[in-house]
């Protein structure tokens, strides 16, 4: 019974640690991803990998034939990085920073929208809310609400998302976010693990101590039952 009390100790201790660092190795990431990202149009990434979160809910269709279906608000996007070599195709969800109010020239974001059309060098996007109800033709004099952009202006493309933390992800990203929901519970993860040290050091001396104190009374009781028996043998 204590055998088996033992060996589920040993197992509960063994998943708490394998959390912590997990958990600590995750925070690192967001942490190094979020740090090396050195201007506001570059994209969070590490090892050509990244994430974008969405702003509006332009991107909210019923597309589903496509490898990255359509996507609400607050949805987090993750990407591959490219570079104007890469081979785009008509249906791929790309990222550019662009220009998000047609009046207020200095209010810029990642867009993310999808390929409508490919002509030369040149990379036209729609997000897909729109696109249902006034899709992009070519041959349209009458096109509205769509993005023209070189092919080296796409940062990324799109290949798989998340539906209702981007804006968990936003807040994270800011000073207080980082601080309350990043480094405090990094700092409240070491505490623990410190603390859980300190107890097994305690847990341990405290047992070395206990097997000294017995070692040394024995000791002293063969010492005693010794003297016994000269005084015993020096009577007779």
């Amino acid at each position: 019974m204590k055998e088996n009390k033992n060996i589920f100790k040993k197992t509960i201790s063994m998943i708490l640690n394998i959390f912590f660092y997990v958990m600590i190795l995750i925070l690192l990431i967001f942490s190094i991803v979020n740090l090396t990202t050195k201007s506001v149009d570059q994209i969070p990434s590490l090892f050509n990998k990244g994430f974008v979160t969405v702003l509006s809910d332009s991107m909210n269709g019923k597309h589903t034939t496509y490898k990255v279906d359509s996507f609400k608000k607050d949805a987090l996007v993750f990407v591959r990085m490219i570079d104007e070599k890469e081979a785009l195709k008509i249906g791929d969800v790309v990222v550019f920073y662009g220009q998000l109010d047609l009046d207020n020239p200095s209010v810029k974001a990642f867009i993310i929208h999808r390929i409508v059309h490919i002509e030369n060098d040149y990379i036209y996007t729609q997000g897909d809310k729109v696109n249902e109800l006034r899709p992009y033709d070519k041959d349209s004099l009458n096109n509205q609400n769509y993005e023209i952009n070189k092919r080296s202006d796409v940062k990324a493309i799109a290949t798989s998302k998340i539906e209702n933390i981007g804006g968990t992800i936003n807040y994270l990203r800011t000073p207080s976010g980082f601080g309350l929901c990043i480094l405090l519970p990094i700092l409240i993860l070491l505490i623990i693990q410190f603390a859980i040290l300190v107890i097994r050091i305690i847990n341990k001396n405290k047992i070395e101590l206990k097997n000294k104190y017995e070692t040394e009374k024995e000791l002293m009781k063969q010492e005693i039952l010794k003297e016994l028996e000269k005084n015993k043998q020096g009577d007779q």
